[in-house]
């Protein structure tokens, strides 16, 4: 199964950057969801987690640029929101299928080594039960009522 993911970043602000970025369709700018997505090499990988099964890490590695370099360091910086829409794609004419993920991640650190041609922008969850500096929590305001008590039975 061949997948597309569009990428974009959202400011704590709710408004929405003018970096965009898609990885499957090279050297070619696909429209998807109204916005037009240049292609960019760059590798996602939003599958990491704990040995709890918890999934609170990820990163988005992309070929070192000028314009890479300031886009991840000022995502970290303003603690800005990663939009990831995994979209899959048909093998026969190559259109663009169903939309399977939207997640979303929260930009914390830049990593960038000088020997080497990458520079990774490390992600979390930006949701975080313990409220670590900068993540943000579940609250009755985002989802709702939410339930203060309750019990847990193992079988």
């Amino acid at each position: 199964m061949e997948l597309c993911n569009f990428l974009r970043f959202k400011r704590r602000d709710g408004t929405y950057t003018t970096w965009l970025a898609q990885n499957y369709f090279i050297g070619q700018t696909i429209a998807h969801n109204g916005q037009s997505y240049p292609y960019l090499p760059v590798a996602v990988a939003t599958n990491s987690s704990t040995r709890g099964g918890d999934r609170s890490e990820a990163v988005i590695a992309a070929a070192t640029s000028a314009l890479t370099l300031n886009v991840f360091a000022e995502a970290s910086q303003q603690e800005w929101l990663l939009e990831v829409r995994s979209v899959k794609v048909n093998r026969a004419d190559q259109s663009l299928g169903v939309l399977l993920t939207t997640e979303y991640w929260a930009a914390q650190q830049l990593q960038h080594d000088t020997s080497e041609p990458i520079a990774k922008l490390q992600l979390a969850s930006p949701l975080d039960a313990v409220k670590a500096p900068g993540g943000r929590v579940l609250s009755q305001v985002l989802v709702g009522a939410l339930p203060t008590s309750g019990n847990l039975t193992l079988q």
